[in-house]
């Protein structure tokens, strides 16, 4: 299930009403929710039982200007970017909302439904078989109308509906309960009534995603909120399409509030962030599609700046660490703003004036200098960033290990250096097996070195000293062969 949040005018558009039934349909539910918000929010009122409740009606109507408010709303909606006057929808839809009135007020008072309770929950929600489908909808959602009508808060409310809701055995019955579920937790406050409050943002969607995709079980309710068990379930044993596409909205609203996702670190909210992208992926799609995509690049966009980015940084000793941690970013986050960001970043830290003298932490071996390097080169050439500043900084930085080489003479100290041939050989083998020279000339260097230093008299004898066996010298070239093959040695 994807659910695509939409505007307004959006989902008015979508239930233009022509007959008195029309009124009855998700989208024209979602639009009179939308359109009386003002009237249902404080009466703790929904679309469903003002629908199928003539006592909620005739009140909406007595109201004063909460009707006409209503429907002057949904009309301006409806012909938006159309040559219909204004007018002219508001009349048709007063006719048609009056004719539905009537008409409702004729068929629950011949139906006279029972209200619905725990007490008559099992006989009520069972369809008998002369029933159909269409005459057992409206009887039970008459019903549920009715049991709810003295009820005054969400919780006594969706308490009712969800312990009515484990006598529904059958599709058409848990249906019902399903329209009527989604629409009473689709307020804020109804929601933590149901699953509780959250501390932060990314909790709440941490909550919430389990119950989306159904696999969340009862005993990851919340426990010490009173209705959380019933509703884990109930959502646990039925579909309830409609109740999971209410929680989906809530996730929305979450990702697209203004609240940050976790109490943690800056670089802990931007690793959440950019994680939730992937947890939002559900049946091939993300959860709010575009609406979500644009408010998580939002939040890394925040997140990036140039007064945050010191703190992102922090720990990092010299500019190659601050590059290999900013290149790790770029890979990780999405969205122009904060890519763009994290790319100025790196190039002017690689433009700074000597930059090939900061590159590195004072105090390095020569070897640990020359890895350090080569990791930065290996960092910047796989980076996302735009190819020809990748490629001049990478350019940067195989100078600057060819420097390193040129002053400390480490590949031409091999032939005279201390330890056997064999030690100064494996030493140069293993940096190239690390990648440790960058790749080029420097790599290619390093090759040579070692190719000279396999030429020399002494180097078998003193890479096979100590083995005796004959089986025991053919394992140890064989090893040294692997070994050079991976360093591209031979």
């Amino acid at each position: 299930m994807v659910f695509t949040p939409r505007e307004d005018i959006e989902v008015a558009k979508a239930a233009v009403c022509e007959e008195p039934a029309d009124l009855f349909t998700a989208d024209a539910r979602d639009v009179i929710t939308r359109a009386c918000s003002a009237y249902l929010g404080p009466r703790k009122l929904t679309a469903l039982e003002l629908l199928y409740h003539p006592r909620h009606q005739a009140d909406l109507t007595n109201s004063g200007t909460s009707a006409m408010q209503a429907v002057q709303k949904t009309a301006s909606w409806q012909v938006r970017g159309m040559s219909v006057p204004v007018s002219e929808r508001i009349r048709r839809l007063w006719e048609i909302v009056d004719k539905a009135r009537l008409d409702m007020a004729a068929q629950v008072d011949a139906l006279a439904p029972e209200p619905l309770t725990p007490q008559n929950a099992t006989s009520l929600l069972t369809r008998p078989p002369e029933e159909d489908v269409a005459a057992f909808a409206f009887r039970t959602l008459a019903s549920l109308a009715a049991g709810l009508a003295e009820k005054k808060t969400w919780k006594d409310k969706i308490d009712t509906v969800l312990t009515v809701g484990a006598a529904a055995a059958d599709g058409p019955a848990l249906a019902c309960i399903d329209m009527l579920l989604a629409e009473l937790i689709r307020p804020a406050d109804a929601l933590a009534e149901t699953v509780g409050a959250f501390e932060t943002a990314g909790d709440g969607i941490g909550l919430l995603l389990p119950l989306i995709d159904a696999t969340a079980k009862p005993t990851d309710a919340p426990p010490k909120v009173p209705l959380a068990v019933q509703f884990y379930k109930l959502l646990a044993r039925a579909p309830m399409p409609e109740t999971r596409t209410a929680l989906a909205a809530h996730v929305v609203r979450q990702v697209t509030g203004p609240d940050k996702m976790t109490n943690r670190s800056l670089a802990d909210e931007i690793g959440f962030v950019v994680e939730l992208r992937e947890r939002l992926m559900v049946d091939g799609g993300l959860i709010g599609g575009e609406t979500t995509q644009e408010a998580l690049e939002r939040r890394l966009a925040r997140s990036l700046s140039d007064q945050t980015i010191d703190m992102l940084m922090q720990g990092t000793q010299c500019a190659g660490d601050r590059v290999m941690r900013a290149l790790t970013l770029h890979r990780k986050v999405f969205g122009e703003a904060a890519q763009g960001y994290l790319e100025q970043y790196v190039v002017e830290l690689m433009g700074q004036p000597q930059v090939e003298s900061k590159l590195m932490p004072e105090g390095l071996s020569v070897r640990k200098q020359i890895k350090a390097l080569g990791a930065l080169h290996r960092s910047l050439k796989a980076s996302t960033i735009t190819g020809r500043a990748r490629d001049r900084m990478a350019n940067q930085v195989e100078q600057a290990q060819a420097a390193l080489l040129d002053k400390t003479r480490l590949l031409e100290k091999l032939n005279d250096g201390s330890g056997s041939a064999a030690e100064r050989l494996m030493r140069v083998v293993d940096l190239c097996r690390e990648g440790a020279f960058t790749d080029g000339r420097n790599a290619d260097r390093a090759r040579a070195a070692a190719q000279q230093l396999m030429k020399r008299p002494d180097f078998l004898d003193s890479y096979l000293d100590g083995a005796s066996q004959k089986g025991e010298r053919a394992s140890r070239l064989r090893d040294l062969q692997r070994k050079l093959a991976e360093a591209r040695i031979v």
